[in-house]
């Protein structure tokens, strides 16, 4: 433990209301040591702490938001509480650290390490373990919407963690527990589950496309709208897992439905009955200019399906499967396509715009909620989608040529590589958009 630790961080909290002080001393310069100091309930909201120490150390509840942490060795650290919203703790040591009940909302720890490590202090003439564990603790954690992009997390104990709408594409969670977890609209994407606990877990609407489950429990969770392809379930335990239905005659099962579900339309509600095609397989599927408005079609499979000129006016699409479908003139107005997958479809003229609800001074306009949902390479070209709501949705390498997209919000967006010919921008947020800034600023 280095002796003027504590005069250093005497000067950052009286630094507090100026400039940021920079606690690394760069290259050549000594790494500083915090080994085992107590930092708990400390302001170093937005601090540069790179590369800095921090083994064992206590920073319960203490306030890290939007600091850079890149490098940090924060082996065996004691983060309970701690505030790291939009933290960066890319390629940071974290293994046996306590991150129970700590909020990583929007936090980066690409490349992070969360393995198991037991922490050892000198006492006397005898090691012993600190406080911490011999495994990563991130229970009751929030880390949704988080980067863990390759992070290492084998034997790391998750339960009942928000990992809500997090990038874990290529993370390691061998034997790790993530008992009774939110999963929800996660890329896990080449993640290695292998022996992992997952029991309660809720998965809807993940990306696992080329997960490794072998030997992974999965009892009592739930998959529903889940991106499956070249996922590896050898011998995973299944057991009461709610997953996508493929039933059979669907073909035949679907047309009595569509007729009961026009006549609901036409008489208002008082006959036929309202599709709910929820949860089902319907991949391929020829829906071309069926009338489906209203229809609940949340986390159903549609994929390369043939819907050119169907009628999805305030449909609820939320978490449907669309990759490749032919949705070319489809009318979308006021549907709810919240985290849909649209990977490559066809939207060219498709009509998102809002809906306009009720009559005279009380009518509203009920914009297409495409929040969260995934369109790269999707083809959206003419498409009005004005007043849409795209926050973080992932336009990467769309095609974009005069689409409308005027008041749009497209805060923290994807739009890398997209094509934005002749497109309308006009009063559109693009706060936090990301690619293609210069282009969106000119």
């Amino acid at each position: 433990m280095v002796s003027a630790a504590p005069s250093r961080l005497d000067r950052m909290d009286r630094d507090a209301a100026g400039p940021r002080v920079d606690v690394w001393r760069g290259s050549g310069g000594p790494r500083l040591d915090y080994k085992f100091q107590d930092l708990s309930r400390r302001d170093l909201a937005g601090r540069k702490l790179t590369g800095i120490d921090l083994s064992g150390a206590c920073l319960r509840e203490t306030d890290l938001t939007d600091a850079d942490l890149t490098g940090a060795v924060l082996f065996g650290a004691d983060l309970r509480g701690a505030r790291m919203d939009r933290a960066k703790l890319v390629r940071t040591d974290l293994r046996g650290a306590t991150l129970r009940a700590a909020s990583l909302a929007g936090a980066d720890l690409s490349h992070a390490d969360l393995r198991d490590g037991m922490l050892l202090r000198k006492r006397g003439e005898t090691l012993q373990p600190s406080w911490v564990a011999d495994h990563a603790v991130l229970s009751h954690a929030c880390l949704a919407g988080a980067h863990l992009l390759k992070a290492k997390l084998s034997n790391a104990f998750l339960t009942q963690t928000d990992l809500r709408d997090a990038d874990l594409k290529g993370c390691v969670f061998v034997q790790a527990n993530l008992t009774g977890s939110t999963l929800t609209g996660c890329n896990l994407e080449d993640v290695d589950f292998q022996g992992a606990t997952l029991d309660g877990c809720n998965l809807d609407g993940a990306i696992l496309c080329n997960a490794n489950l072998s030997r992974a429990s999965l009892v009592n969770a739930s998959l529903l709208g889940a991106l499956v392809d070249g996922a590896n379930f050898v011998a995973a335990n299944l057991e009461q897992t709610r997953m996508t239905q493929r039933r059979e005659n669907m073909a035949n099962e679907l047309a009595g439905i569509l007729r009961a579900h026009t006549q609901w339309i036409h008489t208002s509600g008082a006959e036929g009955c309202r599709a709910d095609l929820s949860n089902l397989d319907l991949t391929g599927m020829v829906l071309a200019g069926a009338n489906l408005s209203a229809a609940i079609l949340s986390y159903a499979v549609l994929r390369k399906a043939q819907l050119r000129n169907a009628h999805l006016v305030m449909a609820d699409l939320s978490g449907t499967d669309l990759r490749e479908a032919d949705l070319s003139g489809v009318d979308l107005r006021g549907s709810n396509l919240e985290r849909a997958k649209l990977h490559n479809a066809c939207l060219e003229q498709a009509r998102l715009s809002p809906m306009r609800v009720g009559d005279g001074a009380e009518a509203i306009r009920l914009p297409c909620n495409l929040s969260l949902a995934r369109l790269p390479g999707a083809d959206l070209t003419g498409t009005d989608l004005s007043l849409a709501m795209l926050q973080g949705a992932d336009l990467s390498h769309a095609r974009l040529t005069r689409t409308m997209l005027r008041g749009a919000n497209l805060a923290g967006a994807k739009l890398t590589g997209a094509s934005l010919e002749d497109v309308d921008l006009t009063d559109a947020d693009l706060s936090r958009v990301i690619g293609m800034v210069r282009t969106l600023a000119a």
